[in-house]
């Protein structure tokens, strides 16, 4: 795509979709009925006379704004001096909105070809799903189905892609599925997504210590039945499970029509195991955030030993922007960039593509444009067009991926080939630096991290050593292995990290009282006060890669980060939600004598007694008053209430 369109007219590009989908409309079911999150399907087209436009959408009334409408035709059609051809797939983020704090997401899949009857010279069009939901892993997946079917047939393919997927169950979250699409399968994991919001329905499920997930595999057919296949032994070799998805999309084309709105099958396919990289992650534990499943060893090939330092710009809310000649590129980077610091949640803003027509670009550009970075208005952008180094000169931190390609060497590698690091002053700004046949990584803070010699040395080499942006979807054996590898380690990283902050989630102290079955947690959790905790930490006890001089920056700098609070907060309440749950099912098998006596069997004082009668009576008001009720629960607390209230009259009688 021609950097010159930047300076094309871009026009309203929230006119009305052409028509041509489907005379059959079909609602948007709400959010809670699309456990997979498709909001719809769009098509944007670059006009030269009108520049970028929504072409088509499907459903026609899927509740998109005009806000976002307009992101999605800015965002589907990439900028660059590049005039690669073929298939790109990248993701987007936008709002429907502007003070919206929910986003959108969009899975993109752009075709440019030479065609010489055409104004520009080029054929440009996208196909892109949107979705609530960060499923970046099953979009892409879908894209590479859909995407020539639609190159082929047209637009008839958008309203039988939403119908086929409406048809999809509720996904087993964690587990490896086997779904039909478009005549063939695509095998996908449906990540359980860590949320800080409490919903009390799934309290349960918060609560409960996380069960094994199954090494089988569920197939949704197109009868929708569930069906489950022999479990399988993750120690079977690789090529027993490893089937490719995508093999023979041509045949699929094929074997596939699309009549009154659906896919109708002309050649029924078997259906696939799911891949070896499939059962892996399913036998995770944890609830994961989103973007896990996006390669870090892929999405920073060139600056494996730099890796550490993204993660401390990451878990200390650095701002930073990635740019890149390619959408993809940017797009990963910026993905992978935020997961850095999983099981933590990245807080900040991100928007994996950007570009600047969106309407918050001003306010955006002037977030950090200070040279000292806002740990509390963290953003992450990936972007193709170098005007952002102009407009964003003073951010605290680049990624700059290689617009020029390498001089010939001779040998499989050059000292020339590895990554730029530098750090520099707040005076220098960003456009200051010559394109490069290198990666650059410019920073103004200061390192509180170093590489892990050990975890570098495991990485695999490729059959031939080379930085590419433009890598096949299909990841390369060694690819996969350093993926693995290095998601593995930095998870394990930001764990012991963490550590420390383990003495905040459990009870501390009971100030002299007696513990018992109404005590309440949020009273007893050791309060959190800064100083004391640097005091308490024994720094040879942390991680190695932490600089020994350096630690107390580096959770100054967490501490002080947009991550913290949010994370801190759901912790303590998951744990008073953790005691609050036992404490209920302890009660129900408790007598009322137990309660009312000491661990020696003694009677309290009086005082004690009344302490109790308040803290009983204020556990029956707040189940009284809850959602979920539980009678059962509302009578063992009249109980004991009644139990407690008597002894008091007695001790008060003397008797």
């Amino acid at each position: 795509m021609s950097a010159r369109r930047d300076n094309d007219a871009v026009a309203d590009t929230t006119k009305q979709p052409d028509a041509r989908v489907s005379e059959i409309e079909s609602k948007p079911p709400p959010p809670e009925l699309r456990p997979f999150g498709l909001v719809g399907l769009a098509t944007v087209v670059f006009d030269i006379d009108s520049g970028q436009r929504l072409d088509a959408l499907h459903p026609p009334h899927c509740n998109l704004s005009t806000v976002a409408q307009k992101s999605i035709a800015h965002l589907a059609l990439p900028h660059s001096n590049k005039q690669d051809e073929g298939d790109t797939q990248f993701t987007v983020r936008f709002k429907q909105a502007p003070h919206d704090k929910d986003y959108l997401y969009g899975f993109v899949l752009f075709r440019q070809q030479r065609d010489q009857t055409r104004n520009r010279g080029y054929f440009q069009k996208s196909l892109v799903m949107i979705s609530d939901q960060p499923f970046v892993d099953l979009y892409e997946r879908a894209l590479r189905v859909v995407g020539p079917l639609f190159f082929q047939m047209g637009t008839p393919v958008l309203q039988a892609v939403y119908e086929n997927m409406r048809e999809w169950p509720t996904p087993a979250l964690g587990s490896p599925l086997v779904l039909p699409l478009a005549g063939t399968y695509i095998t996908c994991i449906i990540p359980d997504i860590l949320s800080y919001k409490f919903d009390n329905a799934d309290l349960d499920r918060l609560v409960q210590i996380s069960a094994p997930s199954p090494t089988g595999h569920v197939i949704v057919d197109r009868e929708n039945a569930l069906s489950t296949f022999d479990q399988f032994d993750v120690d079977d070799e690789a090529d027993e499970l490893d089937t490719e998805l995508n093999e023979d999309v041509n045949a699929t084309e094929e074997d596939v029509l699309i009549r009154e709105g659906k896919f109708v099958l002309t050649k029924r396919r078997c259906p696939p195991s799911p891949s070896f990289g499939d059962l892996l992650i399913s036998r995770r534990l944890q609830r994961a955030t989103p973007y896990e499943n996006v390669g870090l060893y892929s999405s920073f090939i060139g600056m494996e030993q730099w890796l550490w330092l993204l993660w401390q710009f990451a878990i200390t809310g650095e701002s930073i922007v990635i740019l890149s000649p390619h959408a993809r590129t940017c797009s990963q980077a910026a993905l992978a960039f935020t997961s850095l610091i999983a099981p933590l949640k990245f807080e900040g803003d991100y928007r994996p593509y950007y570009t600047l027509y969106e309407s918050d670009f001003d306010e955006i550009s002037k977030r950090q444009n200070t040279g000292i970075s806002d740990c509390k208005k963290t953003t992450v952008i990936g972007t193709t067009n170098p005007f952002f180094m102009k407009s964003l000169n003073k951010w605290p931190n680049a990624i700059i991926f290689p617009f020029l390609d390498s001089p010939p060497t001779e040998g499989s590698k050059s000292d020339d080939d590895s990554c730029i690091q530098q750090r520099i002053s707040r005076r220098i700004e960003l456009d200051s630096f010559e394109e490069s046949h290198r990666v650059m990584l410019l920073r103004r803070c200061s390192q509180f991290v170093k590489p892990d010699l050990s975890i570098l040395r495991q990485l695999v080499s490729p059959p031939e050593v080379y930085i590419t942006q433009t890598a096949s979807l299909e990841e390369e054996p060694f690819m996969t292995i350093n993926n693995t590898l290095l998601r593995r380690h930095f998870r394990q990283l930001t764990k012991k990290f963490l550590r420390p902050f383990e003495q905040y989630f459990g009870i501390w102290k009971t100030d002299g009282s007696r513990p018992h079955l109404y005590i309440s947690a949020a009273d007893y959790l050791k309060p959190f006060d800064f100083h004391e905790f640097l005091g308490g930490i024994n720094p040879h006890k942390l991680p190695p890669q932490i600089k020994q001089s350096k630690w107390r920056e580096l959770y100054t700098a967490f501490v002080q980060s947009a991550h913290f609070e949010p994370w801190f907060s759901y912790r303590r309440e998951l744990c008073v939600r953790h005691f609050t749950h036992t404490m209920r099912a302890l009660r129900e098998n408790v007598a009322s004598s137990v309660l009312l006596q000491l661990p020696n069997g003694e009677d309290m004082p009086l005082a004690a007694y009344r302490q109790l009668q308040r803290e009983v009576e204020l556990a029956l008001e707040i189940e009284i008053s809850s959602k979920l009720k539980d009678d059962d629960q509302v009578a063992v607390i009249k109980r004991h209430l009644e139990a407690v209230m008597a002894k008091i009259r007695a001790l008060e009688s003397g008797s």
